[in-house]
């Protein structure tokens, strides 16, 4: 067994083992709207907080020069964003997102997404998603050197026609999410397999 002390080793060696580990990761495509107009980002620091209410988390580093990504900048001047689950047909489109474009240049034209207006919040909703949640922000914790944790509360949540069933179950065969390895390696959802929870009557738990 190989034993590693975070502390003997680099932010760029602690991010590799880290994501190199837990995988696979599902990727948000988050859409925000700021002073410049909206932005679209992906994450794959991301994944459900919490229920009652519904919440989502990312986890947003700054840029390589210290600087705010315009995700965070956004989300502090209007607190709302767009949670679109990453399928298969719009990896390529998110991974032109994923560029480091200037503040003023609209992701979603450069990846040639449609958009139309979101129910509940102000930044676009993407119209290819087939699974999609629309939040505003419940805190933005600042952490470790240059991270921040975004928590946002679901107020609406889209799926399209044939995702879910009349009991609220996610196919996620037809949702045909994908989700992130390290560096350039995604994954899509393969075999799987059932494991039945044992139960004890009167049992404490967690």
């Amino acid at each position: 067994m190989m034993e590693l002390d975070p502390n003997s080793l680099s932010e760029r060696e602690q991010y590799k083992l880290m994501t190199g580990a837990i995988v696979p990761r599902p990727i948000a495509l988050v859409t925000t709207l700021g002073k410049c107009g909206p932005n679209a980002a992906p994450f794959s620091l991301f994944n459900i907080a919490g229920t009652a209410p519904p919440m989502v988390y990312l986890c947003v580093g700054d840029q390589d020069d210290g600087s705010e990504k315009d995700t965070i900048r956004n989300l502090r001047h209007n607190p709302e964003f767009v949670v679109h689950i990453v399928d298969e047909t719009m990896a390529d489109r998110m991974n032109v997102c994923a560029t480091d474009f200037p503040s003023d240049v609209n992701e979603l034209e450069q990846a040639g997404f449609s958009t139309e207006p979101a129910f509940k919040v102000s930044p676009p909703r993407i119209r290819e998603a087939r699974a999609l949640f629309e939040c505003r922000t419940l805190n933005i914790i600042d952490i470790g050197s240059r991270h921040h944790i975004i928590i946002g509360e679901v107020v609406w949540f889209h799926f399209q026609d044939g995702i879910i069933n009349e009991r609220y179950h996610v196919d996620f065969k037809q949702l045909q999410a994908i989700g992130r390895l390290s560096g350039s390696l995604y994954a899509r959802l393969g075999e799987t397999f059932t494991l039945v929870r044992p139960y004890l009557s009167g049992g404490g738990g967690g």
